[in-house]
């Protein structure tokens, strides 16, 4: 059976494919594995800690003999009371923890406060510890995020154990201009994965086609077979339950529209929703608000975000609107199908400032479509063109975010002609195919 470790520098919660996949491993393949240790860093921005979902609490059901209580059932005298053992045996059998097949440990992560001396000691930590705890751990397979998380896989796959087998998958895609730009530390990770790792890799993954061309392209030594696509979608718990409601509430829309129109009046106020980091830079906030706040209450943008520059968060506190409502906290993952649920329209925001942002085909994408929202991307971006409908809903439109005094959100939300089309992008879905090569 395999030992596996993950290493994945980044806070955990921060990115929900690395605690999807753990999931989906500990729900779906538990008899698989002899077990599965997960090294990364604390979270700092005020997120629940993530522990699997299988896990939580008590492990599954676990039947175990309990041979006091059997010696205390046979010295009963009747049957109304052998009765009553038995139940109370089987109550205390479902609580019974069970042995844990994933672990996580986690270390200091740096925070823009810590001193220069204090940042060294946290990287230092993680990368000497991730290092000694796997020589302890001895895995066979070993899967890891990223350059930040490169060099214990570096050290472990080649002086302590060369025959480890080495699976890779990178959130986004960096290219060379970034990598040139970036810290000297990574720099020279990335030097140790274009020498050791990447060629020696059974799995390297990027999220979309697009990505994983620029991928080979930069380095075009490496072999098709090693090269994979593993999407960013949310798992299929969060489409159940939510598809009939959904298409109750679009078709009582498209009636109340139609409605509507018959009496050349208004629809009703349309709610938009945006979860996930924010900066001018890298997004059309400022657009989208100023925008809302012209259409004289037509429209309500609601904003889940806990991870924005101190600019941002100071100009949604400021910005005066009674349509516009910015929640700071932002929605935990597991939550979010029941906070989406209410909303008809769900934001992408990203501008296209860079090779990897405009062939993002982002995590939020798959989620607004899981939950049965509509879907308004920037028309600058190319990743959300292979999900385009014309026909069918939730609709996926492009928009263009710079000219939105043009746009027409009423022609946008109409639904007339229109069939229902539930979303068919699930993680448990990609997943089949890493799983069945870490268990080779």
């Amino acid at each position: 059976m395999n030992k596996i470790a993950v290493l994945h520098y980044m806070p955990l919660e921060y990115y929900p494919p690395i605690t999807n996949l753990l999931d989906y491993i500990v729900t779906e393949h538990a008899e698989r594995l002899q077990s599965v240790k997960v090294y990364s860093c604390r979270n700092v921005n005020g997120r629940k800690d993530y522990w699997p979902i299988h896990q939580e609490g008590y492990g599954p059901i676990v039947q175990q003999e309990d041979n006091t209580l059997d010696r205390e059932i046979k010295k009963e005298k009747t049957k109304e009371e052998k009765i009553k053992k038995n139940q109370r045996k089987k109550k205390k059998e479902k609580f019974v923890i069970a042995p844990s097949l994933l672990s996580i440990k986690r270390s200091p992560f740096p925070q823009k406060k810590d001193n220069s001396l204090v940042r060294l000691f946290k990287y230092l930590h993680y990368n000497i510890f991730t290092l000694v705890a796997l020589i302890f751990y001895s895995p066979d397979t070993l899967l890891y995020y990223e350059s930040y998380s490169a060099w214990p896989a570096y050290i472990y796959t080649r002086f302590i154990n060369p025959k480890c087998r080495i699976f890779i998958h990178n959130h986004e895609y960096s290219s060379k201009e970034w990598y040139a730009h970036t810290m000297k530390q990574l720099r020279y990770y990335h030097q140790l994965e274009k020498k050791w790792l990447y060629p020696r890799a059974q799995w390297i993954s990027q999220t979309n086609s697009d990505r994983l061309n620029f991928f080979h392209e930069d380095h075009p030594y490496l072999k098709k077979e090693q090269l994979n696509i593993m999407p960013n979608y949310p798992p299929h718990s969060w489409n159940k339950g939510k598809e009939k409601r959904k298409n109750a509430k679009t078709k009582e829309l498209v009636t109340i529209n139609n409605q509507l129109r018959a009496n050349n009046q208004q629809p009703e106020t349309i709610k938009l929703v945006y979860v996930g980091s924010l900066s001018f830079q890298s997004t059309y906030l400022k657009e989208l608000c100023e925008w809302v706040n012209s259409q004289d209450g037509k429209i309500q943008f609601d904003i889940y975000a806990y991870n924005l520059y101190n600019d941002v968060k100071a100009y949604l506190k400021q910005f005066n609107s009674p349509s516009i409502t910015y929640f700071e906290e932002g929605i935990e993952y597991n939550n979010q199908p029941n906070v989406l649920a209410n909303y008809d329209v769900g934001l992408i925001l990203y501008k296209a400032h860079n090779q990897n942002f405009t062939y993002n085909a982002p995590n939020k994408l798959f989620e607004y479509l899981a939950c049965g929202l509509d879907i308004w991307y920037p028309n600058v971006l190319q990743g959300p063109i292979p999900y385009l409908t014309k026909s069918t809903y939730p609709k996926v439109i492009p928009v263009d975010f710079e000219n939105l005094t043009y746009f027409n959100w009423q022609k946008a939300i109409d639904k007339d002609n229109c069939v229902y089309k539930p979303s068919e992008y699930f993680c448990e879905n990609v997943y089949m195919e890493l799983i069945g090569e870490l268990m080779a």
